[in-house]
């Protein structure tokens, strides 16, 4: 389900529905607020949001500072010391990178703005989908008297069989949400480089025909 503020701006590259709810609710809160910067990258590119590259990535680069930060104090909480907070951990460092990279690139090449908008899209549901969702599981578990093997051994059942098929294909889904949305992009520039070369070609004509 889409949040009222998605809803209200159009186009959504990566709508919200209920498979990304953790149960953790400041996480989904967060994960909600993430998804809209998201969606809003996606409407820059497309034409329907006017804000500036740079300043959608700093949002973006800001708001993942401080979701990062508050999730990786829950995640500390039941996990200090297990490769599995060390590795979501890094996840996140890996992350940070990448979209730097993104940021320090000259703002609209086309070739840029795919492989951010891919990357962003397949890792944001990826990140919520299968990483979160697993840890929150089992934080669940050990709050019901689990140890970490039994709370991990039940994260792993509950994230197997049927729901593994189902987050499988919630992510090729997004995956060709993203490339739909880069393929407006390139309509859209293909269209605006048309545009050009008419206006151009008009004014040599109306030139050509001026009296002397």
């Amino acid at each position: 389900m889409s949040t009222p503020e998605q809803s209200s701006q159009g186009f959504e590259m990566f709508p919200w529905n209920s498979h990304f709810e953790t149960g953790i609710e400041l996480i989904d809160q967060q994960h909600r607020k993430l998804v809209a910067i998201l969606n809003r990258l996606g409407r820059r590119f497309t034409g329907a949001d006017d804000i500036q590259f740079h300043a959608l990535l700093q949002d973006l680069l800001d708001y993942t500072h401080y979701h990062f930060s508050a999730e990786e104090q829950i995640w500390q909480k039941h996990f200090r010391g297990q490769p599995l907070f060390q590795g979501h951990h890094q996840a996140h460092e890996l992350f940070f990178q990448q979209v730097q990279a993104y940021w320090r690139a000259e703002e609209g090449g086309e070739q840029d703005i795919e492989g951010l908008l891919d990357f962003l899209t397949r890792w944001l549901a990826f990140h919520i989908l299968e990483s979160d969702r697993r840890m929150a599981l089992m934080v669940k578990g050990l709050e019901n008297g689990l140890d970490i093997e039994q709370a991990r051994s039940q994260a792993d059942d509950q994230l197997s069989g049927p729901v593994a098929v189902m987050v499988q294909a919630l992510l090729e889904t997004y995956g060709k949400l993203s490339s739909n949305a880069v393929e407006l992009i390139r309509e859209k520039a293909a269209r605006q480089r048309a545009e050009a070369e008419v206006r151009v070609l008009r004014k040599q004509l109306d030139h050509r025909g001026a009296p002397d």
